[in-house]
């Protein structure tokens, strides 16, 4: 998991969700230093397990702060989200 920057400075909740292993990897920073939240589950023909499918976090689930913007997001992974 990548540093978690300024994600969870807004509230302790957001901060609990990525330091703890509760909600990983439900809600966590990947290399590129974008907060992703699992947003559901995609099953595929060649894996025994299902992949998760992700979505950037744009405010914080849990005081509703604006964390990152959809263009941080683009700059971060080149326009190349998961």
């Amino acid at each position: 998991m990548a540093d978690t920057g300024k994600f969870g400075s807004c509230c302790d909740g957001l901060k609990d969700a990525i330091a703890g292993d509760d909600f990983e990897p439900l809600i966590a920073v990947d290399e590129d230093g974008v907060l992703y939240m699992s947003v559901g589950l995609l099953e595929t023909e060649q894996e025994d397990e299902p992949n998760m499918v992700d979505h950037p976090v744009f405010f914080c689930p849990f005081c509703g702060t604006k964390v990152q913007s959809p263009e941080e997001v683009d700059a971060k992974t080149g326009g190349q989200t998961n």
